[in-house]
């Protein structure tokens, strides 16, 4: 193979006839890109959407980063390689050792590496692909589980604040990019924060409560204020907690386990394409949202014997940890929600349509007709007159 350029796709993803059009004149007008990325475009709904019935009423959970932080990586030339729907130079890859195996997130690190050694990256914020998102929630999870693994792993293997090569623009962008995984722990502290003053009767913040609420409550309404305003239409500050507490159980140890020995977990390819016969629970992915509502429900249950008895002469922190609870319960139960897998009948995705369509049988006859939904294995087809057809006709 001799081609200056490689494209990469996954399996499940179809680029448009205009992809290399739209991105291989880029390397001829800057010689040292060594790669050049498209966002990730899926055409079904993953398990948020799918399960909790939000599909095109909610930002998708890539669009943050598709639409909106990898355009400022590209504006500090710290785009960074996804893996598929993307041009890499072949020189670049040569001069790197090919792919990066190291961490099971080789897309990103090979990207670092050639970034270590001078070239640019690029990102053109045009999807020119469309593939299929995960299906379950346990394939979402453990896809997540292998995203932030492997992100740690290259933090901890060519950590970007200290890898030569790379401008400080480069150093922060790839830092963050690793360290955002590094939220679970902080996540799951917020979610369980109110249970050490309401079950155990400790101090979970040290001061007056009026103090407390004083200097918390303004920041809490600012900084999902300011979110909101800067991610847009991209993400919507309460699918943002959504998110993150339904990963921050699974993530937790794999992240942690990743800092102390890089080495440690495998690769593994995420399956897609799968049929769900019947609506179901899956109690065992959900099995840490169950604990945590427990404990948050026992927490609310104690309330007013707190509220009377225990703590009688401190109301104030007995409530601002009720209505604390009550914001986690909701959050955990819409997370515990996304575990009812919605019913799957095809393992083809249909897409809604509407084209002209011509269909030609046997004996030669045209039947024309418009069609409302198409996929790889069927479509449903709207006829401009009553036509009775055999099958095989």
């Amino acid at each position: 193979m001799t081609s200056p350029l490689v494209a990469i796709f996954d399996c499940d993803h179809v680029p448009t006839r205009s992809f290399l059009q739209v991105t291989a004149g880029w390397f001829l007008k800057d010689r040292k890109l060594g790669m050049l990325q498209t966002p990730h475009h899926f055409y079904s709904p993953d398990p948020f959407e799918r399960n909790l019935g939000s599909y095109r009423t909610v930002p998708n959970e890539g669009e943050l980063f598709y639409r909106l932080l990898q355009d400022g990586n590209d504006l500090w030339n710290a785009t960074f390689f996804c893996g598929s729907c993307a041009v890499l130079r072949r020189s670049a890859l040569d001069e790197i050792g090919g792919i990066a195996v190291e961490t099971v997130t080789e897309d990103a690190h090979t990207s670092l590496r050639m970034q270590m050694r001078g070239w640019n990256t690029a990102y053109i914020n045009r999807p020119q692909a469309a593939g299929l998102a995960t299906e379950s929630l346990s394939a979402h999870v453990g896809q997540r589980i292998r995203w932030a693994r492997g992100m740690i792993q290259i933090l901890r293997t060519d950590n970007p604040l200290f890898a030569r090569g790379l401008k400080l623009a480069q150093r922060l962008c790839y830092f963050n990019a690793m360290v955002h995984f590094l939220y679970a722990l902080p996540r799951l502290i917020f979610l369980t924060a109110p249970l050490v003053y309401m079950l155990f009767g400790l101090r979970n913040i040290p001061g007056l409560w009026i103090t407390i609420a004083a200097y918390a409550i303004p920041h809490l309404v600012l900084s999902t204020l300011t979110n909101s305003r800067l991610q847009g239409k991209y993400r919507y500050s309460f699918w943002n907690e959504i998110y993150e507490t339904v990963l921050a159980p699974y993530i937790l140890g794999p992240t942690l386990l990743a800092l102390a020995n890089p080495k440690l977990g495998k690769f593994n390819v995420t399956a897609k394409g799968g049929v769900v016969k019947n609506r179901y629970f899956d109690k065992t992915i959900a099995r840490p949202y169950g604990v945590m509502l427990l404990f948050n429900y026992l927490g609310l249950a104690v309330a007013p014997w707190r509220f009377f008895v225990l703590n009688a002469d401190h109301k104030g922190a007995v409530l601002m940890n009720v209505f604390w609870i009550i914001f986690n319960c909701v959050i955990i139960g819409t997370a515990n929600s996304v575990a009812v897998e919605a019913q799957q009948r095809r393992g083809s995705v249909r897409l809604n349509r509407s084209m002209i369509v011509s269909i030609r049988t046997l004996n030669g006859a045209a039947i024309s007709g418009i069609s409302s939904d198409l996929s790889l294995g069927g479509g449903a087809i709207s006829l401009e007159q009553a036509t009775t057809l055999e099958q095989g006709a």
